[in-house]
């Protein structure tokens, strides 16, 4: 009897010891008045902060285009007020600590990996250079070459014009085009320093629409951080964009590209967001059509009809209210056509009887990296920040990461039967030498040209 009293005891503690020692997530208000995510992960020894902050940039025709992609790349490296340029880097490295800013249609983020012990001196050196950024010139025109350079280089390459002609079709002359497949060698010529300084001085507010501090802190002390990241920065934010949903045209285009070595297609249709988040079901969907050389799509294309190098698929997002579905890869230009059919007809079967063979074992496997993540602050941070971006409960991401039991194959059926379009409605796009290498397709010069073409 003792003995079991003993054994009762010692798992209880444990199990006490492993609830108070498991991390959580909860909303806060800092003593500035930041609304922020905590995201506590005890034991961990590095602090990870994300912020996001709305910008307009995909809608407003003023703003170079070009500016919101050097301003974010170039903005920690060029100095700021108390740094020369180059010494945030230093600091970084001295701190083993990182980082960045990056920017979409949606929003602006910024994300701070630090030691804790560090945390205060990374943070004052962030807030310096959104604050009071400098743009050093001679770093400056080594960005802005940089970006015009690779746009030169790049701009037309196969994915580049087949996915320009489906943002044309989906988007038309909108200036969320411009955005998306970022084509503009002028505006990457003409962006001044004076464009980068005015858009980061009306983009990072002391009031972003998402911030999340994920480490082993407390209330007070992660408060006490994001007032330190956000101090003496302006309060009015930039609204957040209404963004249009793309739709992409039904039909078949081929772009002739004559110094093209071989074709490319891209097939793409629209898909709903769902309101489950993580999209566990468009993940294993995705598998199921292609993954790491195989699945359905792959066995079609690449295997039986030797007609491709690699397909792969994706559920992707032209932002974070409009889906859509992308098979595309690098195919034979004398078997384009028998490729693209191929892949038409496979997907057809697949909408029309979704497969959940292997939901088992992706549902395991989706499980096991789910549970890492939640102890791991740099993937819960992100996890919490897209739950809050695309708005959902924060209560329940933990839930909704641990779990994937949910994902039955009644669920996947439903999703694919919901949520995925036809073979019939989706868009083709190939890239080719040949002209001819796409039966039935209106064949056009340039991306541009998809609107003359006569597609429902």
């Amino acid at each position: 009897m003792t003995k079991a009293l003993l054994a009762s005891a010692v798992l209880a503690l444990q199990m006490t010891e492993s609830f108070a020692a498991s991390p959580s997530i909860d909303e806060h208000l800092s003593a500035g008045g930041a609304r922020f995510v905590l995201a506590s992960v005890p034991e961990a020894e590095d602090l990870v902060i994300q912020v996001a902050w709305p910008v307009d940039w995909a809608v407003d025709r003023t703003i170079n285009q070009v500016a919101p992609i050097l301003a974010t790349t170039s903005q920690f490296a060029s100095g700021a007020e108390g740094y020369d340029p180059g010494d945030f880097f230093a600091l970084l490295e001295g701190a083993g600590a990182e980082a960045r800013l990056t920017v979409d249609q949606d929003f602006a983020y910024g994300t701070v990996l630090s030691p804790l012990g560090d945390a205060e001196d990374v943070l004052a050196a962030v807030n310096a250079h959104l604050r009071r950024p400098r743009f050093d010139e001679a770093w400056f025109r080594r960005y802005r070459d940089s970006f015009r350079d690779f746009l030169a280089e790049k701009q037309n390459g196969r994915p580049w014009l087949a996915f320009d002609a489906i943002y044309w079709a989906a988007f038309g002359d909108h200036p969320f085009r411009r955005t998306a497949v970022f084509r503009d060698l002028d505006a990457a010529r003409n962006v001044a320093r004076s464009d980068l300084a005015s858009w980061a001085a009306a983009t990072y507010t002391s009031a972003p629409h998402a911030l999340i501090v994920a480490g082993d802190v407390d209330a007070v002390k992660a408060g006490r951080l994001v007032d330190l990241l956000l101090r003496g920065l302006p309060g009015k934010p930039v609204p957040r964009a209404s963004l249009p949903v793309g739709v992409p045209k039904v039909g078949k285009v081929l772009i002739h590209a004559p110094h093209a070595e071989d074709s490319y297609a891209a097939i793409i249709g629209a898909v709903t967001v769902p309101s489950e988040w993580p999209r566990h079901h468009d993940g294993f969907i995705q598998w199921t059509l292609s993954h790491s050389g195989g699945g359905i799509l792959n066995d079609a294309a690449r295997g039986s009809l030797r007609a491709a190098y690699f397909i792969d698929a994706e559920v992707g997002e032209f932002h974070y209210d409009s889906h859509f579905l992308l098979i595309h890869g690098s195919v034979d230009t004398a078997k384009a056509g028998a490729a693209v059919e191929k892949l038409l007809q496979v997907y057809d079967g697949y909408v029309k009887s979704p497969l959940t063979e292997g939901l088992e074992r992706f549902r395991s496997r989706t499980q096991e990296s789910s549970s890492r993540n939640l102890s791991d602050p740099i993937d819960l941070a992100h996890a919490a920040l897209k739950a809050v971006l695309r708005g959902h409960d924060v209560a329940v991401i933990q839930e909704r990461l641990a779990s994937a039991e949910w994902l039955t194959p009644e669920e996947v059926r439903k999703r694919v039967r919901e949520g995925y379009p036809d073979a019939g409605d989706l868009l083709v796009v190939v890239v080719s030498p040949d002209p001819d290498a796409l039966p039935g397709a209106c064949v056009i010069e340039a991306p541009k040209e998809v609107l003359e073409c006569d597609l429902k």
